[in-house]
């Protein structure tokens, strides 16, 4: 089932994040439309739990901040609100959104898999702080991690067996597809 997006045209952020706070279901915010996001597998939520767990304990001395599900990724450029499964951010003010991710996490489902691969990917490319895009298929071991290279462009790498590790050398860290599966 693909999400349905209503058209809505919000002049100012508080009126998206006013509407929100007030909505019983969230919504992104895509080009004046707002989508709705549904209800996750119990395979969706064990992943990113999963890996909200590996990701604050690597995070726990550290600066950044670690979110998962209910915390926005703003891309001003284009005035869109994007729920991420997960999110590691730079530290900011805002109480309902980053506009700073260093990472961003995707667990995949039928319903959001084209969307989160082509047009998010593309949208959260324009966030400057952006340094890595995580792709993760919950019903089977594929992990796709794009990485913003020196220069700017993006690097693909995929992770398929679970004894693979991920390095994230920017971050200084590593996880293991293992633990991400718990297999």
């Amino acid at each position: 089932m693909t999400p349905v997006a209503i058209h809505r045209k919000f002049d100012r952020v508080e009126d998206y994040l006013a509407f929100e706070e007030k909505s019983e279901v969230r919504h992104e915010y895509y080009f004046e439309n707002l989508i709705e996001k549904a209800g996750a597998s119990f395979l969706h939520d064990f992943i990113n739990g999963n890996l909200f767990l590996i990701f604050k304990l690597l995070f726990k001395d550290k600066n950044e901040r670690v979110f998962i599900k209910g915390f926005k990724a703003f891309i001003k450029k284009e005035n869109i609100f994007f729920y991420p499964d997960l999110m590691i951010s730079i530290p900011e003010q805002h109480e309902y959104y980053s506009t700073q991710p260093i990472l961003i996490v995707e667990v995949l489902s039928e319903s959001t898999r084209r969307f989160d691969i082509i047009d998010k990917f593309i949208q959260y490319q324009k966030l400057q702080s952006l340094q890595y895009y995580f792709l993760v298929e919950p019903d089977k071991h594929l992990v796709i991690v794009h990485r913003k290279t020196d220069n700017t462009d993006w690097q693909t790498n995929t992770y398929t067996s679970i004894t693979d590790v991920i390095d994230l050398p920017k971050l200084q860290i590593s996880i293991a597809l293992k633990d991400i599966y718990q297999a």
